[in-house]
């Protein structure tokens, strides 16, 4: 790539530069102040892994809270996980009554993909919430928030064990295992809370989330309807939504125009009106919709976001780029960021998109994980594909990150490195044997890629009992099953998966099926729903090239 540019550009953008780096857990030498000295100095040109064993050696070397408090949230931040573990740890020594410590030694172990983070969590609630209840809402907050989904909702049944009774604990126990895709468990669960606590609301929006997740749409829609039935604002705005999600637009659209008029709802259902209206390709009413909302500033995210959608309708990059490039924090910002970043590429400007990655990349080092695996895509769409895997390669050097190595995994397998994909899925399976998502990956890879198709479909199946509602674990065992020849289960549940997903790979998969069992006038049909909305689908296109008319 071109000259680099500042601190994260000098280790990231410039991946072919230098290559990774020897793992040295040895303490450097000086004293606690020079290696403090030392571990900031690190952090300023980006050598995480350095600036997290200085800080590590100076915290052991010393008996100060606040230095081991710095040295765990300085590696935490910068994805030195088991950095961060062992200053929680002696943080821990130093203050044993430190809630917080506590919690970064609960949460770094949650993503290590340790089992061990079972057990802080228990000490968490023991120690830092004599309410049980809201130690159950409390510990929710923070388990919402990790990446590693299944995992999370694992501690929380382990965490319940010793609280049957608690409402709150089987209503947090609903929401982690919902966002696990597993919808019969987090069915259970909000029931078992509603039986706890008649009438609870929140419980009873859970018991709908995880019908509406089984595909019980028709039941779901009847709970949601009665729990709106009250007036009360945030289950309208729920009925509403699940309303949208069931096909019934017209309902959908009457209910957001009358909880415009609500205080507490008329930033959401005036952002559903405008998302109806993009989707429709009504631009204008789309505008004046998000500009309307720009008015009050905790919608500014979201107002960005969608403007920059409308000005990429209109084909106006320019103004797209900006509006996605001020979006750099909160849920859309990686998606956003990247997205300035292709637009600048498409309007000639590389300096200007390098420029704008790396500031947000300074900004937010928490999100290097996410930005590298997207801007690799990028390159390998720009077939840049050796450069895309030096980029990985370089970044792993810093960032021993499991989900970068199945990232990269993904990209060879792209690059049909199939060997050298399966070995970096394989070593993440045995630092996470339990983990569904990478058995998920490993199966698929070895399913639709090699001759073990036996041990992927294994792999699958155990997926599946983890995330049985899944789209994307479901395309996969409908593909093994095809691939072992049972075409008609494996029909089923690509069947499934399409309902669920409108997946253009799942498409792909479902066509085929659909074409091997000589139904070729529905094969083409499925293909053409998804080409319609994904005309630039790769797999889809290799499945229909296959199989021309």
């Amino acid at each position: 790539m071109p000259t680099c540019l500042r601190r994260l550009a000098l280790l990231l953008l410039c991946a072919g530069t230098a290559g990774p780096a020897a793992a040295d857990n040895r303490c450097p030498a000086g004293n606690g102040y020079d290696l403090v000295v030392g571990a900031e100095r690190s952090l300023a040109r980006a050598d995480w892994p350095l600036a997290a064993r200085q800080y590590g050696c100076a915290a052991e070397r010393a008996d100060d809270a606040a230095l081991a408090e710095r040295a765990t949230r300085s590696a935490y931040d910068n994805h030195q996980f088991i950095a961060a573990v062992a200053g929680a740890r002696r943080w821990l020594e130093l203050a044993p009554d430190s809630e917080v410590a506590r919690r970064f030694l609960a949460t770094g172990l949650l993503r290590l993909y340790d089992d061990g983070a079972a057990g802080q969590f228990t000490l968490l609630l023991d120690t830092s919430y004599p309410d049980r209840a809201r130690g159950y809402m409390a510990l929710l907050g923070i388990l919402a928030e990790e990446r590693n989904e299944t995992g999370a909702a694992r501690v929380m049944q382990r965490l319940i064990a010793a609280d049957p009774d608690v409402p709150e604990a089987h209503y947090a126990m609903s929401v982690l295992w919902q966002r696990a895709d597993d919808g019969a468990t987090a069915l259970a669960e909000a029931r078992r809370a509603l039986e706890l606590q008649p009438g609870w609301r929140m419980a009873g929006l859970a018991e709908v989330r995880a019908l509406a997740t089984l595909g019980r749409i028709d039941e779901a829609v009847q709970r949601s309807a009665a729990l709106a039935a009250d007036g009360d604002a945030q289950s309208r705005l729920s009925h509403a939504w699940l309303l949208l999600g069931s096909q019934r637009r017209e309902e959908a659209v009457a209910l957001f125009t009358e909880l415009r008029s609500s205080s507490e709802t008329a930033s959401d259902a005036l952002t559903a009106l405008g998302t109806i209206a993009l989707d429709e390709n009504r631009l204008d009413d789309a505008s004046r919709i998000f500009n309307e909302l720009a008015r009050d500033p905790q919608n500014a995210d979201a107002v960005l976001w969608h403007l920059a959608r409308i000005a990429e309708t209109r084909n106006d990059k320019a103004f797209a780029a900006r509006y996605y490039q001020r979006i750099n924090s909160g849920p859309r910002a990686v998606a956003a960021q990247l997205r300035a970043f292709r637009l600048q590429l498409e309007l000639g400007a590389p300096e200007r998109a390098r420029l704008q990655l790396d500031d947000f990349l300074a900004a937010t080092p928490g999100s290097t994980v996410d930005i590298v695996a997207g801007l690799a895509t990028i390159l390998v769409e720009q077939g840049e594909s050796e450069q895309a895997i030096a980029l990985i390669d370089r970044a792993l050097a810093i960032i021993p990150d499991d989900d970068l190595r199945l990232a990269r995994g993904f990209l060879l397998e792209r690059l049909n490195r199939v060997p050298a994909a399966v070995a970096d899925m394989r070593a993440v399976l045995r630092r996470r044997p339990d983990d569904p998502a990478t058995q998920n990956a490993l199966g698929y890879t070895l399913v639709d890629r090699s001759m073990a198709v036996e041990e992927g479909h294994r792999l699958i199946t155990s997926a599946l009992a983890a995330k049985p509602d899944s789209f994307a674990i479901q395309d996969s065992m409908g593909w093994a099953l095809v691939r072992l020849g049972r075409l008609d289960e494996g029909r089923t549940w690509l069947e499934t998966a399409w309902i669920r997903s409108q997946d253009p790979e799942v498409a792909a998969h479902l066509g085929e099926t659909l074409w091997l069992q000589g139904h070729i006038d529905e094969a083409r049909r499925v293909w053409a729903t998804a080409l319609a909305d994904n005309p630039d689908s790769a797999p889809l296109l290799r499945a229909m090239e296959r199989h021309p008319r």
